[in-house]
């Protein structure tokens, strides 16, 4: 089931957005902006009746009270061009233990995403999804939550447009600091989930009625919790302005970022640890630096620092940070941990044992703001004998890739909340949890292909869902415990169509609700290669089952549209089983690249299964060898198979012959060099990928400065 998608360049975006707010060849100001994306709308956008599906908000599903992600297929029954929302109709739901309160729903315009194959071919759908399209940028990333409530004294377009463009551009290709990007992104992120948080709440506001014996309004404000978090959303956007607003400006940058994080840190340093002090008498601080003593190399050069933050701040990668017993750490920390370095909780309470008191003996480390993510690591890291609380974040720990090893460390989420993640890991990762507590999440542990999860005497309770993963991921449970989870104890998406009678032969139980999901109670009866059972392993009390295994749906939800494959995500933690369209390198703008879900909420693929990357281009072929010009998915698909399975094991030949682990142009080159066919269609594509490339620089200069020129 496949959604549009669309490639383009930031040059065809800004000149997009030019002509959909020209005006009448005038400078519109901000206030009259929404009312030129209404009149573009209802001349481009069909009216009713056409297929979509609906990514919902991280916002509308703390509303709804429902897991995040959340994709939705359905139908517009009628668009409302007034408010650039739409009527929908629920048809079917990605995740079958979702139940949506109402089948008939209004959802935002931008957050649908059009059908390649409609019930009705006479809809023109394909200019419906190219103006949804332009409107989600324009909202996504070049319109500020604080843009509306600005003065009119100045065009919109001549004040903000440039700018807004060239700081996607700057974020895009990196040309500002790792950690500069970073905060950027974590800005831009969090001022898109204020903006929505904020319309949700005045929403409920605006539609209830005051009651006729309601008490003076300066009281019955006061009483109210909503009025305190839409003032305390207001405040902190109100920051977040400022900081846009300098960054906007690429003089500004360089001294923003010097002002902001100091100095730069010394690369290739010595290797020096840090120790985290606190205000106490003289006695109780040579104890705990006697304790720090007992558990670090008497050789190391140490400094002392008041702050956790002060340490970050100034540290290396490869750093180890001792962080005093019973303190409370906030830190507001934008790059990534790696290198081999550690952060160590001098003391040795353990959270599995005893959760209250452990809480109040160990050093606890919480975000400042609300940010999207409160640690994000990529590489060797471990952490001992800390607790990670969450509670104002949407999303604990991201894990890229390294070896990570979490001893004793206790992370808590928020029991009220339906959309918070603990630990979201990607592939090709080593994670141990020894000794851990997992507690109050949406989902404890969420984790990709290819993963390796050693849980040793690691509890998990309380989580909507304890474990969920994809196949092919390795779990080994060592005397680990999940436990009084309101779904599932741990989720298994399958994609792998060969196991289906397997499950059934072992124990399995269908899911009365008719999902084909199949459950288990006792780990023993559970014959997958994805799990290893040591010791004395307990799973109970989880309310719709200990083990549930769901095949993965391909046939429903199989959109690349959703899969993000751009690898500038190293700069987006968000995330997400939904991203956007996959995009050209260098060139192409990703149309979600810098959306609050990307950025924080990382999940890691659609319950699509398999990537489908050569779908469209195959269609294309096929038709050209004479097949039908829509031919039958189930002829792409296995296509692209052998495609694949080609390509793969060329890649395995290529890294034999060539460099370890690496793939060279010159290795396919010598792998076919005795195929007279290959090696003559090899040379004609980099001949002509080289004329390619210089021919579309030397056009994209042009066209560049033709409307610069215009522009000024």
């Amino acid at each position: 089931m496949e959604v549009y998608e669309f490639k383009k360049s930031y040059l065809t975006r800004l000149l997009e957005t030019t002509n959909v707010l020209n005006g009448a060849g005038a400078n519109i100001p901000a206030s009259a902006i929404r009312s030129e994306w209404i009149n573009f709308v209802e001349v481009a956008v069909e009216p009713t009746g056409w297929q979509a599906l609906w990514k919902a908000s991280r916002p509308v599903c703390e509303q709804l009270a429902v897991k995040y992600p959340l994709v939705v297929l359905g139908t517009v029954d009628q668009v409302l061009f007034d408010e650039m929302k739409a009527t929908f109709t629920v048809e079917a739901i990605l995740d079958d233990d979702v139940q949506l309160p109402e089948e008939r729903i209004t959802v935002d315009l931008e957050e649908l995403w059009p059908l390649r194959e409609q019930n009705n071919p006479a809809l023109n759908v394909d200019i419906t999804a190219d103006c949804i399209d332009k409107l989600r940028f324009f909202y996504q990333h070049l319109w500020m939550p604080w843009d509306i409530d600005c003065e009119d004294e100045h065009g919109w377009l001549e004040k903000h447009l440039e700018s807004r463009i060239r700081l996607c551009h700057d974020l895009k290709n990196k040309t500002m600091s790792r950690q500069l990007s970073s905060h950027a992104l974590a800005l831009l992120a969090e001022a898109r989930y204020i903006q929505r948080k904020r319309e949700l709440i005045e929403q409920e506001l605006s539609d209830e009625e005051p009651e006729e014996d309601e008490e003076d309004n300066e009281t019955s404000i006061l009483k109210d919790n909503r009025s305190s978090d839409l003032l305390q959303l207001n405040l902190r956007l109100n920051t977040i302005k400022n900081e846009i607003n300098i960054l906007e400006n690429p003089v500004m940058r360089s001294v923003f970022e010097k002002v902001r994080f100091g100095g730069e840190k010394s690369e290739g340093a010595e290797q020096m640890s840090y120790i985290v002090t606190q205000a106490v008498p003289l006695d109780e601080q040579l104890e705990y630096l006697g304790s720090v003593k007992t558990m670090m190399d008497l050789q190391t050069p140490v400094k002392m620092c008041d702050s956790l933050q002060h340490a970050l701040d100034h540290c290396c990668p490869d750093s180890t940070i001792y962080l005093p017993p019973g303190t409370r750490q906030d830190i507001k920390f934008l790059e990534y941990l790696n290198g081999g370095g550690s952060f160590r909780g001098v003391s040795k309470a353990a959270f599995v044992d005893g959760y209250e008191v452990a809480s109040k003996v160990n050093p606890t480390i919480v975000s400042k703001n609300d940010d999207s993510v409160l640690l994000t690591i990529d590489g060797d890291f471990t952490l001992e004998n800390v607790r990670l609380d969450c509670a104002n974040v949407r999303t604990g720990v991201v894990i890229k890739k390294g070896n990570i090893t979490f001893r004793n460390c206790c992370f808590t989420g928020d029991p009220n909340s339906s959309t918070k993640q603990g630990i979201v890991i990607f592939g090709n990762c080593s994670i141990t949890f020894d000794r851990c507590l997992i507690r109050e999440f949406s989902t404890g542990i969420y984790s990709n292909h290819d993963c390796a999860i050693n849980l040793i005497n690691t509890t998990i309770t309380h989580c909507m869902t304890g474990l969920e993963t994809l196949d092919q991921c390795r779990i080994m449970f060592r005397s680990a415990s999940i436990q009084h989870c309101s779904q599932y104890g741990l989720l298994l998406e399958d994609f792998n169509d060969d196991d289906d009678d397997a499950q059934d032969q072992h124990g399995g139980a269908t899911d009365p609700t008719g999902s084909g999901t199949q459950m288990y109670e006792d780990f023993n009866t559970i014959e997958r290669d994805e799990f290893t059972f040591e010791g004395n392993c307990e799973f109970r009390e989880n309310a719709k089952g200990n083990f549930a295994i769901r095949k993965g749906f391909s046939d429903r939800f199989n959109s690349s549209c959703f899969v993000n494959e751009d690898d500038d995500q190293q700069h987006m933690l968000e995330q997400t089983n939904i991203s956007s369209c996959a995009e050209e390198e260098d060139t192409i703008c990703n149309v979600a690249n810098f959306e609050d879900d990307d950025l924080g909420e990382v999940q890691i693929e659609t319950s699509s299964g398999r990537k489908r990357l050569f779908s469209k281009e195959l269609r294309c072929m096929m038709y050209g060898f004479g097949d039908d010009q829509n031919p039958y998915t189930e002829s792409v698909d296995l296509l692209e198979d052998l495609v694949v399975e080609f390509i793969t094991e060329m890649t395995h030949r290529a890294m034999e012959i060539g460099r370890t682990g690496r793939v060279q142009v010159e290795d396919i080159v010598f792998l076919v060099r005795k195929n007279s066919r290959k090696y003559a269609r090899v040379k004609d594509l980099l001949t002509m990928n080289e004329e390619l490339k210089r021919a579309r620089k030397a056009f994209d200069e042009i066209k560049y400065a033709g409307a610069e020129a215009k522009l000024k």
